[in-house]
């Protein structure tokens, strides 16, 4: 794992933990998703949580530490050695067009950081089983939205064997399919 700056996509680690041998630990960690604002924007995504808000430059960030601007005044990070769930962390919604259905992806390339929807509906891409819970949550997740529907997106963190001072670089994508036009590997989830 890098160490430094690197943690502009994914640097949720470090949210101080309510045992004291962590409160000596800080980290300023984040996640930043790009949001498109062309005319092929097919999803819209709303954050729902104080820890994931739009930055000025389009992109939606899960930041646990004190650069949140809705920074509660408490916590640095997430802990070292600790796993966390956080339900509804931002909503994927199907607003923007008329009549399409969806398939929505969403990918993880760090093994540290997968995705589920307490709602039901969102399926590993790899096993076609359900995620929708943190212990089924998987890096590579995809789901249906008709037009009007929403899902809330939760977010599972394992910072098991990471240190303070530990920065996870790594990319999040969410993408949306017009139903019919998703890849081969996304067909079970229609």
């Amino acid at each position: 794992m890098s160490l430094g700056v690197l943690g502009v996509l994914v640097a949720l680690c470090l949210i101080v933990g309510a045992g004291a041998t962590f409160r000596d630990y800080s980290a300023h960690r984040s996640v930043h998703w790009k949001i498109t604002t062309d005319d092929a924007e097919l999803i819209n995504l709303k954050p729902v949580q104080p820890y994931a808000y739009i930055a000025n430059n389009g992109e939606l960030v899960l930041d646990f530490s004190p650069n949140n601007p809705n920074y509660p005044g408490y916590g640095d990070g997430i802990s070292p050695s600790s796993e966390y769930n956080f339900d509804e962390v931002f909503n994927v919604s199907n607003d923007l067009w008329e009549n399409t259905t969806i398939v929505v992806r969403i990918t993880s390339n760090c093994s540290s950081i997968e995705f589920y929807s307490p709602q039901g509906g969102v399926y590993s891409v790899a096993s076609h089983a359900l995620a929708t819970a943190s212990d089924s949550a998987r890096t590579d997740v995809c789901f249906v939205l008709h037009p009007g529907q929403s899902k809330s997106i939760g977010v599972d963190l394992s910072a098991d064997g990471d240190h303070p001072g530990d920065v996870w670089n790594a990319k999040m994508t969410v993408k949306a399919y017009r139903l019919g036009t998703e890849p081969a590997e996304l067909s079970f989830c229609t």
